[in-house]
């Protein structure tokens, strides 16, 4: 009798493990609105975490995918949300802003599978998992709304005289503009609704007369200060992003008439008919770019030195400290060229790598520039080249970071006497990939080539360097403002 007990209780066992393993076993469905969705390599489940193919299912959804090979990336866009995964890695981009991941991205069998419960709410779907059939629900998004710009004021601040634009929601994008003969500066709010449909005010100041606001378009709302001076604003967003700020700096009409280049710096003495394509003098910067934010980034910092140069062994120089007093020069020069300029680091502080792009996102950079030197495991190579990578998007800023590159380069060469290694693609690259401007990366000389690192001891390099810098910074920006 209790053999049969017993072998009843282990046939018991046995079918119900059998019923559980083949549960497990049964494949995951993927349920887009109501429809299943069919992929050739088949979903899996990791630490709790559904992963599932990335292309077959945000293409069937109607978003745009991209894959960057090089830095084994992910991207996918789906109206004005965008999510950057990497294969293997925990930190994902979201609009640019670092998020952590619990499982990362994988490949296997040839397809990328992505987290999807994240990368989707990310992208404003809805997600949701039912554990009896083993299917994950996914709801897209309902068709984004514009933004209702509800108010559009000018007020006078202690700094500046400021036009204030208040939605009811986040401002997904702005463009600026600048136009001459007559002077004006303005800026579109894409994706907007002005419901009183056209308005003005009489401002009167000494940089601009009036305000005029409308609907331009279906989904673009037009502000346009028809200018005394030609003099570009500066563009900034609130917090959470729902209010815009113009702001025209009152800071210019100091020391009397506007300067030429805003005021007084390298090169803006020079005549207006004179050549300015002068090696060692910066040219005037176009007044209609003057309201272009341009990040720089020194690179390395605090306790990443960077390459280290060395004379008979010994560490005479440190990248970190190369790249920074570089970078104060430039963003000195540019300032003083008239030039809307922040430095991501203006001391020796650590910054994570994905800091960088982030900060440089989060404060709607137009440009990033990131100031570095040169090393290699051999003493052979030598030279200043410029990196860059033409990512997805970015013909929406007008001019891309393989244009920005060449003109940089140009300079370089001229201004450092250094052999010309050329405008490389570098998409692998954290500060280029995770941008959402365009962006480059500087490679001056190389620390570990004896020659090139005589150069680059001496206080001309660093100042020829600096030159070179922002003499290409300002004809990319020059150039961008003709278009």
């Amino acid at each position: 009798m209790k053999t049969s007990i017993r072998i009843a209780l282990i046939t018991i066992i046995i079918v119900i493990l059998g019923s559980v393993m083949v549960f497990a076993g049964e494949p995951i469905k993927l349920q887009l609105d109501g429809r299943i969705v069919e992929t050739d390599v088949p979903p899996i489940i990791e630490n709790g975490r559904t992963l599932v193919p990335y292309r077959a299912l945000l293409e069937s959804m109607g978003a745009e995918v991209f894959w960057e090979q090089d830095a084994k990336m992910a991207t996918a866009i789906l109206g004005s949300h965008r999510v950057q995964v990497t294969i293997d890695n925990n930190t994902a981009f979201v609009n640019g802003i670092t998020k952590p991941l619990d499982v990362p991205p994988r490949i296997i069998d040839g397809r990328t599978l992505i987290p999807v419960r994240f990368v989707l709410e990310n992208l404003n779907c809805a997600v949701d998992w039912d554990p009896d059939t083993r299917t994950v629900i996914i709801t897209s998004p309902e068709k984004e709304g514009p933004t209702v710009i509800q108010s559009i004021s000018y007020e006078e601040t202690d700094s500046s005289y400021r036009i204030v634009a208040r939605g009811n929601d986040v401002v997904k994008n702005i463009r600026t503009f600048a136009y001459e003969d007559p002077e004006r500066y303005g800026i579109d709010i894409l994706n907007a609704a002005f419901p009183e449909g056209v308005g003005s005010i009489d401002a009167d100041n000494e940089i601009f007369k009036f305000v005029r606001f409308s609907q331009f378009d279906s989904d673009t709302v037009r502000i346009v200060a028809d200018l005394n001076e030609k003099v570009a604003g500066k563009v900034s967003l609130s917090d959470d992003r729902s209010t815009v700020f113009i702001d025209f700096d009152k800071s210019i009409f100091a020391g009397g008439d506007v300067s030429r280049g805003g005021q007084d710096g390298p090169g803006q003495d020079v005549s207006e008919d004179e050549d300015e394509d002068i090696s060692g003098i910066l040219p005037e910067l176009d007044w209609r770019a003057r309201g272009k934010l341009v990040a720089i980034d020194a690179g390395h910092g605090g306790s990443d030195s960077g390459a280290t140069g060395k004379i008979n062994g010994k560490v005479v120089i440190m990248e970190k400290d190369l790249n920074l007093d570089i970078a104060l020069r430039v963003y000195k020069m540019l300032e003083e060229a008239g030039a809307n300029v922040v430095l991501l680091r203006d001391r020796d502080i650590t910054m994570s790598l994905y800091s960088r792009p982030e900060a440089a996102n989060a404060m709607n950079a137009d440009l990033l520039v990131s100031i570095h030197n040169n090393s290699a495991e051999t003493s052979a190579p030598n030279g200043v080249e410029v990196l860059y990578y033409d990512k997805v998007g970015i013909e929406a800023y007008g001019i891309t970071s393989g244009e920005v590159a060449a003109f940089i380069q140009k300079e370089l060469v001229r201004e450092t006497g250094l052999r010309d290694r050329g405008i490389i693609s570098a998409p692998h690259l954290a500060v280029l990939n995770k941008s959402l401007m365009p962006a480059v990366i500087i490679e001056g000389g190389f620390l570990s080539n004896s020659n090139d690192l005589q150069v680059m001891l001496t206080e001309e390099y660093r100042e020829a360097y600096a030159v070179a810098a922002a003499r290409g910074i300002i004809h990319a920006l020059n150039a961008w403002a003709d278009r």
